[in-house]
């Protein structure tokens, strides 16, 4: 298993595109998070035009979209990759066993997802920081205890989402269009069409659950024990990690039964 896990770290290490997607992650996270935490004004209701507070949490929440994106590229790579090029087949001659190479390579997405979002990370701190704001301002909404790891998870499931569906197809390009089309368009739209017919259905979409990973709480709750006892960004990580499971589940039956 440790020979399989290094030869997917050196693969995945090795691929130009790797570290263009981390250097994107990071410069593009400092240019937004400064641009978000730029003191903004808003209207009072008296007519006045008062400071509006810094937008300090969005300038860590908001880049971690495009980084998703950068994620979804090198998670698709690590296996449609190899099978674009026929590189499949020298793989699975070194290591035969397919469920070893199946868990290294997802092991690898793991850890590249975990990379790209602390690079998300650092970059929106920069960002933040040369705004004037190394940290929360007062007046400004500072993360909860779960924030930050919510925000990986979803990164994390993210980049498995995108690598299980370029296992099933084959296709790196269907890994990395799927999630983006259907989580900010399709489901977008699917969402406006039913939130007054089907609600239910709403919630259980994929993509667009998991876009809702930054959720504290329940804003249609009524108050009580269920402000305390629901977090909506879990529940919707929770739901987007049984669609990946899925996901995971089909991709490892097809690569462990057909051919290279």
């Amino acid at each position: 298993m440790i020979a399989t896990l290094r030869y997917e770290l050196v693969r995945i290490s090795t691929v130009r595109s790797t570290k263009i997607c981390l250097a994107l992650t990071f410069l593009l996270a400092t240019g937004l998070a400064f641009l978000v935490a730029t003191p903004q004004e808003r209207m009072d209701d008296s007519g006045i035009l008062v400071p509006a507070p810094v937008e300090w949490l969005g300038a860590f929440g908001f880049p971690l979209t495009l980084s998703a994106v950068f994620v979804s590229v090198i998670a698709a790579q690590a296996i449609g990759q190899e099978y674009r090029f026929g590189l499949i087949r020298l793989t699975l001659t070194a290591f035969p066993d397919r469920m070893q190479v199946l868990l290294a390579k997802v092991t690898i997405v793991v850890a590249a997802s975990i990379v790209v979002a602390l690079a998300s990370f650092l970059g929106s701190e920069l960002g933040v920081t040369l705004r004037g704001h190394p940290v929360p301002p007062v007046d400004a909404t500072g993360p909860d205890s779960t924030y930050f790891l919510r925000a990986v998870v979803f990164v994390v499931l993210w980049g498995l989402s995108a690598f299980g569906l370029a296992g099933v197809t084959r296709q790196t390009a269907v890994g990395i269009a799927v999630p983006l089309v259907s989580g900010f368009i399709v489901e977008q739209i699917l969402t406006a069409v039913l939130r007054e017919r089907a609600d239910w259905l709403v919630r259980i979409l994929p993509w667009s659950s998991a876009t809702r990973w930054f959720e504290s709480s329940d804003p249609t709750s009524s108050g009580g024990l269920s402000d305390l006892s629901l977090t909506v960004g879990w529940a919707a990580l929770g739901v987007f990690a049984c669609w990946v499971a899925a996901l995971l589940v089909i991709e490892t039956a097809m690569f462990l039964r057909r051919d290279a």
